[in-house]
């Protein structure tokens, strides 16, 4: 059975009692949150009724997929457990992915998920060598950076 990955991405501060009602009884507590629940039409009417406050992934089921590679994010200087977090929750999951992408989109992504004041000029530059296994390179070039910025 397809699941659904649902994440609580706007406060329901200011909406109905029912609204909020609806985001308890699906799981979700804090913002930014996530609960998987199997696809339902129970689940989706819920959905229906708090769809302004949060967003919907389908998901294989647990035994349809391998899980997928993910690689420490936070050996990239400048990035910590809170960007990490943002940085998977967007689908960023491995140095490669990070590699492709310029700082331009990697601090939109950050802004997106409420993250402020990173430098990520440096980012894409690191991930590579960490893609390519060049861990020798990667310390000599953090050797020059004080979190994330080139000095």
């Amino acid at each position: 059975m397809t699941k659904l990955r649902v994440t609580y991405r706007k406060s329901s501060i200011g909406y109905s009692k029912d609204q909020k009602a609806t985001i308890r009884s699906l799981g979700l507590r804090k913002l930014n949150s996530s609960v998987l629940h199997d696809d339902t039409p129970s689940i989706r009417g819920m959905l229906f009724k708090v769809k302004h406050l949060v967003s919907v992934e389908e998901v294989a089921a647990a035994g349809d997929a391998l899980p997928e590679a993910t690689d420490n994010l936070e050996l990239v200087e400048g990035i910590g457990p809170k960007i990490a977090r943002v940085l998977r929750n967007a689908g960023i999951t491995t140095f490669t992915q990070l590699a492709a992408l310029d700082p331009e989109r990697i601090s939109a992504i950050l802004r997106a998920g409420n993250v402020r004041l990173a430098v990520t000029d440096t980012w894409p530059d690191q991930a590579r060598l960490a893609a390519e296994g060049k861990w020798d390179d990667l310390t000599a070039l953090q050797e020059r950076l004080t979190a994330g910025r080139a000095e």
